[in-house]
């Protein structure tokens, strides 16, 4: 089978020839000369799904924009400081990253929304459906080919308006303006339905996939907020996506253990990376007997310590994955962070560690998932 096949038939709930396995490395990884193994064996069984261009431009929560990026300070050693702005229908945003010397991260001085009268003119400002340019997510959806299962990003406007401002803000707007956040949320996920009926009905084949509920569960948010705030307004766009035959994957890291029914009953066709202890509590045996007919469950392979395991371990946590979850279909082999802990390298050592493990986790994957 090919590997889009693969993937289709696990999320059809079908037993494919093995377990799906997914695994997302970065190019500097792939080209070291220490990953030739890797590299190989990434190349023939990797099965992954694969952000494509949607042809919709989602601009600032949905409105037409000019981004302008201007450094407003530079310090030789220390750091450098820069003014984001965006200009739109509902008015000039702005905010300010602090980017130390020598490092990729980088610390929000200033979000985009950070006022009552912020929230409000997002909310207030005029919306439509997006235009949707076909041609532009055809050419990116066919350089797939066989080799994956094409995604398109969604904006989820709740996930957009916690980063965009800070979950502190957000949550106390939960509480001090709620009237105004479900102006906010009606509005903007409307525009996302309208815009998710457009694609489909024009054609669009590809999944729907957005990075947020992490945000909505504890410990930020409880059992009450997210029904108020999160599952009516994911569920409107969900029931559109069901109608036109679409569907919807959703990463969710943490402890969403508890979330799994809710989850699916909000119309989420596909969930990952289903951590388990100590940064989630998921336990895919358990996760399968509850929503497995319902939800395609990936998962939950622990790579952020590939940098400090033995191969040994890897593949016995393999084991135990495949043999928790596979039965049936329904599921993929996946690593918490996709990256197979290449993001946590800092020396020789580590990348030598990773790479072994990377390598073990893909063999374990074909030793162990191999159907009937």
């Amino acid at each position: 089978m090919t590997s889009r096949e693969r993937l289709e038939a696990a999320w059809a709930f079908r037993q494919a020839d093995r377990v799906p396995i997914e695994l997302e490395l970065p190019a500097h990884v792939l080209s070291h000369p220490r990953a030739a193994r890797l590299r190989e064996l990434a190349a023939e069984h990797v099965d992954n799904f694969v952000v494509v261009n949607s042809g919709v431009a989602w601009g600032f929560f949905g409105l037409p924009t000019q981004h302008v990026e201007e450094e407003i300070e530079s310090v030789p050693g220390s750091h450098r400081r820069v003014r984001h702005t965006h200009t739109t229908p509902a008015g000039v945003f702005t905010a300010v990253t602090w980017h130390p010397t020598g490092g990729n991260d980088y610390h929000w001085e200033k979000r985009f929304v950070s006022t009552v009268d912020e929230l409000r003119r997002l909310a207030e400002a005029p919306r439509r459906p997006l235009e949707w340019l076909r041609e532009s997510w055809a050419e990116s959806e066919a350089r797939v080919g066989h080799r994956g299962l094409p995604m398109v990003g969604l904006m989820h406007p709740l996930g957009t308006l916690i980063r965009s401002a800070d979950f502190e803000t957000v949550y106390t707007w939960f509480l001090d303006e709620a009237p105004l956040v479900h102006r906010f949320l009606a509005a903007t996920n409307e525009q996302v339905a309208a815009t998710v009926e457009t694609v489909l009905r024009g054609g669009m084949t590809s999944a729907f996939v957005t990075w947020a509920h992490e945000m909505m569960i504890p410990p930020w948010a409880g059992r009450r907020l997210f029904e108020e705030f999160v599952f009516p307004y994911d569920k409107r766009v969900n029931d559109v996506i069901h109608r036109f035959g679409g569907r919807r994957r959703a990463h969710c890291h943490g402890r969403c253990g508890a979330w799994l029914e809710r989850f699916a009953d909000m119309g989420i066709d596909s969930l990952e990376p289903l951590e388990h202890a100590p940064r989630g509590d998921v336990e895919l045996a358990d996760a399968k007997r509850r929503v497995g007919g319902r939800v395609l469950l990936s998962g939950n392979v622990a790579d952020e310590t590939f940098c400090r395991r033995t191969p040994q371990e890897v593949r016995e946590e393999v084991r135990q994955a495949v043999q928790a979850a596979a039965r049936g279909g329904g599921f993929t082999l996946k690593t918490s962070g996709s990256d197979g802990g290449t993001s946590m390298i800092r020396d020789d050592g580590d990348l030598a560690r990773a790479i072994a493990n990377c390598e073990a986790y893909l063999l374990a994957g074909l030793e162990f998932g191999r159907y009937a």
